[in-house]
C-alpha cells in the first residue's frame, strides 16, 4: 500500500471546523428545545446564535476558496458509474468487491457523494441557515408584517437540522468503508490517503499535473514551461511526497520495459539500444544483430527513404510523432508501425542522436485494407467483417441506426473492460462517453448514416471500471440492399501511444 496526498490544509480545516460547528449547533439547539440541560437555556441560546454566525462565516470563506481554487468542480453531479456505486454500497462492499471508482486529486468524490454533497450545499444547508436567520430576527419580521406565524419556520428549521444531523451520521458510517475502518478519518486529519499501488500510480499522475501547473506560475507571464528541469523537479517533488520509488514509477522506465518498442540511434544512424518489445516487433531474438546496424537495414527500398528522411528531421532538432512506417521483420514478413522520436544531446549540448518509441499498427493497416476493399466493392464485401471481428488487436463493433450495439468482438470487450457481450448488446453507444465526447462522436455518426466513411482521430473511452483509455476509431455504413441500417467499424488502442508521446515531449523540457 502507498500513501497519497489528497486533501489540502484548508480543506481539512474547514471540514473539521464544520463538523464541530454542526455538532455543537445540534447540541445547543436540542437543549433550547428542552430535551436536556448542559449549558442552561440562556447560555444555550447565546451559544447557538454565535455558533450559527461562525457557521455562516465559514460557509462564505469556504465557497470563496472553492471557487478560487477550482475545487467547486469536485461537486459537479454526474450519473456516470452512479448505479455501480450504489450497488457497491448495498451489496458489493459486503462481498469485498473492488471499488467502482478511484480517488485522485481531481476526483475526490464518487458520483453518489457528489450528488449528496450537492444536495447538502444547495438544499439542506441553505434551508437551515435561512430559517435560522428568520429565527434570529423574528421580532423585526413579525413587527413589519413579513411573517405572522413563526411555527412554520420553526418546523422547517428543525427538519433541516435533523436532515443535516442524519447526513453527519451517514457520513461517519461511510468513512468506515475505506481501506481500513479508520483510514478515511485518518486521511482527513493528515491529508494522506492509503491506496493500492495501482491507485497510487493514477494519483501520482494527477498530482504531477498539479505540480506542473504550479511550476508554470513562477516561470513567465505566458505560463510556459520552457525552463530546464521544470518537469524533472516537479516529478521528483511529487514522487518524494508520495513516497513512491522513482525508478518503478517513472513513465519512461515503465514504457521502456513494456510492450512499447524503444530505440536509441546515434547521429550516424546506427542503433545504440533497443528494448525487448522492439525485438519482438521485428521478430528478432539476438540484440547483438541489431546494435551497431544501420537504421535502414530493416526496410524496403521505399521504407529506407522514408526512415532516413525522418531521422534527418529529428537530427535537425525536430520532434516527430505518430509517423507511419513499414518494417521488414527478421523472418521476411512485412509489418507496420508508428514512430515517435526526439533528439538527445551530449554534454556539450550538441545533438548526438535520437531516441523514441514504435507502436505496432499491422492489424490496423490490415483492417484499413479490408475496409478499402469493402468500399471499392460498394459495401458488399464480407472480408472486412471476417477479418476485423476475429482480430485480437483491433476492436470491432456494429451499431444500428438508432445507436444501439448489435455486436462487438472480444478485443472490444477487453479494451472497454467488459466481461461479456450480454452486458453491452442493446445499449446505446453514449454509455462510454462524456457529454463533450458524445457530441463530437454524434456528428460523425450522422455523417456515416448518410453514407460517408469516417476515419476518426484519437478519442477517449471510459471503461466499465471507470478508467480512461484512448483509441482511434473508424466507422463505415452497413447496408441492406441500398438502405443504410447502421454502421460498423474498428477501434485501435492508443493509450500507450499517448503515454509514449507525453514522455517524448517531457524529455524535451
Amino acid at each position: 500500500m502507498k500513501r497519497v496526498l489528497i486533501y489540502k490544509k484548508y480543506e481539512r480545516f474547514w471540514h473539521w471546523t464544520q463538523a464541530a460547528l454542526i455538532l455543537l449547533l445540534a447540541l445547543t439547539g436540542f437543549e433550547v428545545h428542552s430535551n436536556f440541560t448542559v449549558f442552561g437555556y440562556e447560555q444555550a441560546v447565546f451559544l447557538h446564535r454565535n455558533l450559527a454566525w461562525a457557521f455562516m462565516i465559514l460557509i462564505v470563506f469556504t465557497q470563496f476558496w472553492n471557487f478560487t481554487t477550482g475545487e467547486w468542480r469536485q461537486y459537479l453531479p454526474s450519473t456516470k458509474m452512479l448505479k455501480a456505486q450504489i450497488e457497491y454500497y448495498i451489496t458489493g462492499i459486503f462481498r469485498h468487491a473492488a471499488h467502482p471508482t478511484r480517488k485522485t486529486v481531481y476526483n475526490k468524490f464518487n458520483p453518489l457523494q457528489r450528488l449528496t454533497y450537492l444536495g447538502l450545499r444547495v438544499l439542506i444547508i441553505p434551508v437551515v441557515v435561512l430559517s435560522g436567520i428568520v429565527y434570529m430576527y423574528y421580532d423585526y419580521l413579525i413587527d413589519n408584517g413579513i411573517f405572522h406565524n413563526l411555527s412554520v419556520i420553526a418546523y422547517i428549521h428543525v427538519a433541516g437540522a435533523f436532515l443535516l444531523l442524519g447526513f453527519v451520521i451517514g457520513h461517519i458510517y461511510l468513512t468506515t468503508t475505506g481501506h481500513k475502518p479508520l483510514s478515511a478519518i485518518k486521511a482527513m486529519v493528515t491529508g494522506w490517503e492509503e491506496m493500492s499501488d495501482e491507485d497510487a500510480e493514477i494519483a501520482l499522475q494527477e498530482n504531477l499535473k498539479v505540480a506542473l501547473v504550479e511550476s508554470r506560475k513562477g516561470i513567465s507571464g505566458k505560463g510556459s514551461i520552457e525552463k530546464d528541469h521544470v518537469f524533472e523537479s516537479a516529478f521528483e517533488e511529487v514522487v518524494g511526497r508520495l513516497g513512491i520509488d522513482t525508478e518503478s514509477t517513472r513513465l519512461r522506465e515503465r514504457l521502456i520495459h513494456s510492450h512499447v518498442g524503444y530505440f536509441r540511434i546515434n547521429r550516424e544512424g546506427y542503433y545504440e539500444e533497443v528494448n525487448d518489445a522492439w525485438l519482438n516487433l521485428y521478430k528478432c531474438v539476438d540484440r547483438k544483430q541489431v546494435i551497431g546496424s544501420h537504421v535502414s537495414f530493416d526496410r524496403t527500398e521505399e521504407g529506407k527513404k522514408r526512415i532516413i528522411t525522418l531521422v534527418n528531421q529529428v537530427l535537425t532538432g525536430e520532434v516527430i510523432s505518430g509517423e507511419r512506417v513499414e518494417r521488414v521483420c527478421k523472418d521476411g514478413s512485412l509489418g507496420y508501425h508508428t514512430v515517435s522520436a526526439v533528439p538527445y544531446k551530449d554534454e556539450a549540448g550538441n545533438i548526438a542522436g535520437l531516441e523514441g518509441f514504435i507502436m505496432d499498427i499491422t492489424a490496423q493497416v490490415m483492417a484499413e485494407q479490408a475496409l478499402e476493399k469493402k468500399i471499392a466493392a460498394r459495401h458488399v464485401e464480407n472480408n472486412f467483417y471476417a477479418l476485423v471481428s476475429a482480430s485480437k488487436e483491433v476492436g470491432y463493433f456494429r451499431i444500428d441506426k438508432d445507436g444501439f450495439y448489435q455486436d462487438v468482438n472480444e478485443t472490444w470487450l477487453q479494451l472497454y473492460k467488459y466481461d461479456s457481450k450480454e452486458e453491452l448488446i442493446g445499449k446505446h453507444y453514449s454509455l462510454s462517453r462524456t457529454r463533450e465526447d458524445f457530441s463530437a462522436l454524434e456528428k460523425s455518426v450522422k455523417k456515416v448514416l448518410l453514407g460517408e466513411t469516417i476515419p476518426f482521430g484519437i478519442t477517449r473511452r471510459f471503461c466499465k471500471d471507470g478508467s480512461v483509455g484512448y483509441h482511434t476509431i473508424t466507422m463505415t455504413p452497413v447496408y441492406e440492399g441500398k438502405e443504410i441500417v447502421g454502421f460498423e467499424g474498428y477501434i485501435v488502442d492508443k493509450t500507450d501511444t499517448k503515454l509514449a508521446e507525453e514522455e517524448l515531449k517531457n524529455s524535451q523540457v
